[in-house]
């Protein structure tokens, strides 16, 4: 990728490009984190050095189409290929320039310099760009501030009556499997667990007195979840069915009994999503597992809670993300300034 390409391109009615395809951003991953990468240049190289395959994957992809969006480059190993710490700070203030015209969304702009300032960090980090230099580069794209939208903070979130209908209707089948679900449905809702956290869960897991678990999150941080009791009386009524064999806490299902003393196998991420859509497939919208999390930390602020306290029960590195969770609206904030006492006479 020429550096000259940033020099002089329009920023009026951009386009976003298309996706990279998925076989395309996979292979580029797998060639950015060999001994010696072929295609992709060290300074992506390195911004992708470390983290999940998915952080990677959406990294790359983004890189590729922030360099699309201005029109002067129309393939993404065109931007894997590129001295990144070679660039000039007039064209990141370009790139910022072209992320700003192309996507409507400021969520979607933020993710979108976010994956340009990573390779920035990391250049910075391993000597290719100057201090300086690079503070320019990210300065040029600073992460714009958005407001909050309490409409769609409220999104995502399910009411207790939906939550309690689902319960019911899986108390009244007797099967092994509206067992399992019942216990990793409450796990979701009733402890915060991301999907990849409860499909991860092995019994051992599990303290002797089912009152807490120990749970396995993002970038390996383990933590200390406690159980609400009706979370506890879920997987106690699964146990008495699964048995207490070692091995994955939550099961695939035969028709009559799980599969753990055979196989050890766990229930996989996909499949925990497929048991989260079944259990409330009356909704007007299809439910995720990540909602059933919503839901659990919006519960816990509604109830009191403080931030704190719940950014670490939910394993969140910081409190700014589980206030994205919160869907406490005005009316809220209203009656906690009447509840002040200020000493006017």
């Amino acid at each position: 990728m020429d550096i000259e390409v940033y020099k002089g391109f329009e920023t009026e009615d951009l386009i976003a490009p298309a996706h990279v395809p998925a076989a395309v951003v996979r292979a580029a991953v797998a060639d950015a984190r060999s001994p010696v990468p072929a295609g992709v240049h060290r300074s992506v190289a390195l911004a992708v050095a470390r983290g999940s395959e998915k952080t990677a994957r959406l990294r790359l992809e983004r890189l590729a189409r922030v360099v699309m969006s201005t029109g002067q480059v129309d393939s993404p190993e065109a931007a894997w290929a590129a001295d990144w710490g070679e660039l000039p700070s007039a064209a990141y203030e370009s790139l910022d320039r072209s992320i700003g015209t192309t996507w409507g969304a400021a969520s979607t702009r933020n993710a979108m310099r976010d994956s340009v300032r990573a390779v920035v960090r990391a250049c910075r980090d391993t000597g290719l760009m100057t201090h300086d230099a690079a503070t320019a580069a990210l300065s040029a794209l600073r992460p714009e501030q958005i407001g909050r939208d309490e409409e769609k903070q409220a999104r995502g979130h399910l009411s207790t009556e939906t939550v309690t209908a689902a319960f019911v209707a899986m108390a009244t089948d007797e099967s092994p499997t509206a067992r399992r679900d019942a216990a990793l449905i409450a796990l979701l809702v009733g402890a915060g667990l991301r999907r990849e956290e409860a499909a991860a869960l092995d019994l051992a897991d599990l303290d002797a007195a089912r009152e807490t678990l120990v749970v396995t999150g993002k970038g390996a941080v383990v933590r200390s979840v406690p159980l609400a009791p009706g979370v506890r009386r879920a997987v106690s009524a699964w146990l008495d069915m699964r048995g207490e064999d070692d091995g994955p806490l939550l099961t695939p299902m035969s028709k009559t009994v799980p599969r753990v003393a055979e196989t050890g196998r766990r229930l996989s991420v996909n499949a925990v999503a497929a048991a989260v859509k079944r259990r409330f497939a009356g909704e007007d919208e299809a439910v995720r597992p990540h909602d059933l999390r919503r839901t659990f930390v919006g519960d816990l602020l509604d109830a009191g809670a403080d931030l704190s306290s719940v950014s670490k029960i939910v394993g969140h590195t910081s409190p700014s993300t589980t206030a994205g969770y919160d869907r406490r609206g005005i009316e809220a904030r209203r009656a906690a300034v009447e509840r002040l006492s200020v000493p006017f006479v």
